[in-house]
């Protein structure tokens, strides 16, 4: 799966650009605030909806303008075909995306068409942030290996609000209670058995990916369902319930679920440097990128922001290398070309120069 073409209305300060992209590796660079970062943005907003800067869409569209709208041509293997994916969304808020013309109804649909990986400087919360990047990164890989998990996903959501809602309450309603309550435990329990069973799968791919990645030590990996591995939910959340009434929310359960990353034994997070940390995130997503290649025989698109940034050239000739393995289309950025050149040397290849919002090719190898 590759975009082959890309068309960016006021994104930002790209008040109307046409990329011709390459299936495989696609580089752009620029000096800061060029609009090269901007570029990768507009791709994430057509497969997520949403920006990976700002939670709010209207402080993307550009400030002169009433709304932005990014487009591409959608290249898939499997089946085999061409397809017409866009997105429009306007400063007052209303937000479409359709498919070959046909209207989707949610965000989640995106996603199912145009599966991202993305890093950038907030990658590095994978490892040293909070519990939920990293349930997220659980997510998105079961999201896309197995097709029921959306529902599940969304009832449990439900059942939690409702639960929450509920504890919040100044007069408890028990019978609404005991019901919800009844109702969350099975979904959380078929949560952690979906996100336990792809860890498994996945954790031989991490694995493989450190190994070429080199530097980063011997794995281990440790899943926290939620709860107490030893005890039942129904039993934790019975004994929890004084509490999680006093504190008005729901204490155990798959939303409180972590993936634990350990280093030579030591949390990964405390003992590797900022570089070897950017390096696992790296192994992290390129692994799930072959799992997900794997079980669905498309490949991920990856959008990697500044590159260069704390990684020695070593490092980044083994991660490009290891993407064009994966056949696998690319978009990274950069400041200086001179960092790509020889990257991507003997590769087929787009090379686009960004300057104050406007994109020209300076290079191009290969079909």
């Amino acid at each position: 799966m590759y975009l082959s073409s890309i068309d960016i209305l006021q994104v930002r300060n790209l008040k109307s650009l046409k990329l011709e992209c390459h299936p495989a590796i696609n580089v752009i660079y620029g000096a800061n605030g060029s609009g090269k970062t901007s570029v990768l943005e507009a791709i994430y907003l057509l497969g997520r909806g949403r920006s990976f800067k700002h939670r709010d869409l209207r402080l993307v569209v550009n400030h002169k303008a009433e709304e932005l709208v990014v487009s591409a041509q959608l290249e898939r293997q499997k089946p085999k075909g061409s397809h017409r994916l866009g997105i429009r969304r306007t400063s007052k808020g209303l937000f479409e995306a359709r498919l070959d013309g046909r209207a989707l109804q949610s965000a989640t649909q995106l996603v199912e068409e145009l599966p991202l990986q993305l890093i950038d400087a907030h990658s590095f919360n994978l490892l040293e942030g909070g519990a939920l990047q990293r349930r997220q990164f659980l997510d998105w890989g079961v999201f896309h290996v197995e097709h029921s998990y959306t529902d599940l996903w969304r009832r449990f959501q439900k059942a939690l609000k409702q639960r929450n809602q509920l504890l919040r309450h100044g007069r408890i309603d028990e019978d609404s209670l005991r019901a919800w309550t009844t109702e969350l435990i099975p979904l959380s329990e078929e949560l952690t058995r979906h996100r336990r069973e792809y860890l498994e799968g996945l954790v031989e791919h991490i694995e493989a990916a450190s190994r070429e990645l080199e530097g980063l030590g011997e794995l281990s990996f440790d899943y926290y369902q939620g709860w107490p591995d030893e005890l039942g939910l129904a039993g934790v959340m019975a004994e929890d319930q004084a509490r999680d009434l006093a504190v008005g929310t729901t204490s155990h359960g798959a939303h409180k679920a972590d993936m634990k990353i350990k280093v030579d034994g030591v949390p990964a997070s405390e003992c590797l440097s900022r570089g070897q940390i950017k390096l696992l995130v790296y192994a992290l997503k390129l692994a799930q990128a072959t799992f997900y290649r794997e079980k669905s025989g498309e490949s991920c698109l990856f959008l990697l922001d500044d590159l260069p940034a704390e990684l020695d050239y070593l490092h980044r000739q083994q991660i490009v290398g290891f993407l064009r393995g994966l056949d696998c289309q690319v978009f990274m950025t950069g400041v200086d070309k001179r960092d790509f050149q020889v990257l991507v040397e003997g590769m087929a290849h787009h090379m686009f120069h960004v300057e104050h919002g406007v994109t020209t090719k300076s290079e191009i190898t290969g079909s």
